[in-house]
Protein backbone atom coordinates (compact mmCIF):
# COMPACT_ATOMS: atom_id res chain seq x y z
CA UNK A 1 0.00 0.00 0.00
CA UNK A 2 2.66 2.54 0.76
CA UNK A 3 4.81 1.34 -2.44
CA UNK A 4 1.35 2.57 -4.85
CA UNK A 5 1.56 5.83 -2.70
CA UNK A 6 5.16 6.62 -2.77
CA UNK A 7 4.49 5.72 -6.68
CA UNK A 8 1.92 8.34 -6.96
CA UNK A 9 3.33 10.97 -5.24
CA UNK A 10 6.77 10.40 -7.35
CA UNK A 11 4.09 10.63 -10.71
CA UNK A 12 2.69 14.02 -9.31
CA UNK A 13 6.20 15.49 -8.37
CA UNK A 14 7.49 14.99 -11.46
CA UNK A 15 4.54 16.06 -13.34
CA UNK A 16 4.84 19.24 -10.75
CA UNK A 17 8.74 19.86 -11.56
CA UNK A 18 8.37 19.36 -15.91
CA UNK A 19 5.26 21.88 -15.71
CA UNK A 20 7.30 24.42 -13.67
CA UNK A 21 10.19 24.00 -16.11
CA UNK A 22 8.18 24.56 -19.13
CA UNK A 23 6.28 27.66 -17.96
CA UNK A 24 9.78 28.92 -17.13
CA UNK A 25 11.15 27.90 -20.63
CA UNK A 26 8.11 29.50 -22.18
CA UNK A 27 8.20 33.49 -20.13
CA UNK A 28 12.01 33.12 -21.08
CA UNK A 29 10.95 32.44 -25.13
CA UNK A 30 7.35 34.29 -25.10
CA UNK A 31 7.12 37.73 -27.07
CA UNK A 32 11.07 37.23 -28.29
CA UNK A 33 12.59 37.14 -31.22
CA UNK A 34 14.42 34.29 -32.44
CA UNK A 35 17.00 35.73 -35.53
CA UNK A 36 17.92 33.28 -38.52
CA UNK A 37 20.01 34.35 -41.67
CA UNK A 38 19.86 32.65 -44.40
CA UNK A 39 20.94 32.88 -48.50
CA UNK A 40 18.53 34.02 -51.16
CA UNK A 41 18.28 33.97 -55.05
CA UNK A 42 16.67 36.87 -56.63
CA UNK A 43 13.80 39.08 -56.02
CA UNK A 44 14.47 38.20 -52.00
CA UNK A 45 13.33 34.79 -52.08
CA UNK A 46 14.92 31.87 -49.92
CA UNK A 47 17.22 29.29 -51.46
CA UNK A 48 14.18 26.38 -49.77
CA UNK A 49 12.33 27.29 -46.77
CA UNK A 50 13.69 27.97 -43.07
CA UNK A 51 11.79 24.45 -40.78
CA UNK A 52 11.09 23.87 -37.87
CA UNK A 53 14.76 22.05 -37.02
CA UNK A 54 16.41 25.11 -37.99
CA UNK A 55 14.43 27.26 -35.54
CA UNK A 56 14.45 24.86 -32.60
CA UNK A 57 18.90 25.11 -33.36
CA UNK A 58 18.67 29.10 -32.92
CA UNK A 59 16.51 28.93 -30.32
CA UNK A 60 19.29 26.72 -28.38
CA UNK A 61 22.13 28.77 -29.86
CA UNK A 62 20.28 32.35 -28.39
CA UNK A 63 18.59 31.35 -25.20
CA UNK A 64 20.09 28.00 -24.27
CA UNK A 65 16.62 26.18 -24.08
CA UNK A 66 16.51 22.57 -25.94
CA UNK A 67 13.09 22.59 -27.54
CA UNK A 68 11.89 19.58 -29.72
CA UNK A 69 11.24 20.89 -33.24
CA UNK A 70 7.56 18.68 -33.78
CA UNK A 71 6.48 21.29 -31.17
CA UNK A 72 7.14 24.32 -32.97
CA UNK A 73 4.24 25.57 -35.24
CA UNK A 74 5.43 27.83 -37.58
CA UNK A 75 3.74 28.81 -41.04
CA UNK A 76 5.97 27.93 -44.60
CA UNK A 77 8.76 30.78 -44.45
CA UNK A 78 9.86 31.16 -47.74
CA UNK A 79 11.10 34.66 -47.90
CA UNK A 80 12.62 37.56 -45.78
CA UNK A 81 10.72 38.95 -42.99
CA UNK A 82 9.49 38.64 -39.54
CA UNK A 83 6.98 35.63 -38.83
CA UNK A 84 4.46 34.43 -35.49
CA UNK A 85 5.25 30.80 -34.48
CA UNK A 86 4.25 29.10 -30.92
CA UNK A 87 6.00 26.09 -29.34
CA UNK A 88 4.03 23.97 -27.12
CA UNK A 89 6.07 23.37 -24.03
CA UNK A 90 3.93 21.10 -21.97
CA UNK A 91 0.60 20.25 -21.40
CA UNK A 92 -1.38 23.08 -21.27
CA UNK A 93 2.13 25.43 -21.77
CA UNK A 94 2.51 27.84 -25.12
CA UNK A 95 4.81 30.36 -26.12
CA UNK A 96 4.52 32.57 -29.14
CA UNK A 97 7.57 34.32 -30.51
CA UNK A 98 8.42 35.88 -33.49
CA UNK A 99 10.64 34.04 -35.78
CA UNK A 100 12.98 37.20 -38.07
CA UNK A 101 14.32 35.78 -40.98
CA UNK A 102 17.41 37.90 -42.25
CA UNK A 103 19.90 37.65 -45.40
CA UNK A 104 22.88 36.61 -44.64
Amino acid sequence: MTELKNREDSKKHKIAVETEAAKKAAAEISGKAVKIKAKAGQGGRLFGSVTSKEIAEHIKKQYAIDIDRRKITAPDIKAFGSYSATVKLYQGVTADFTVMVTEE
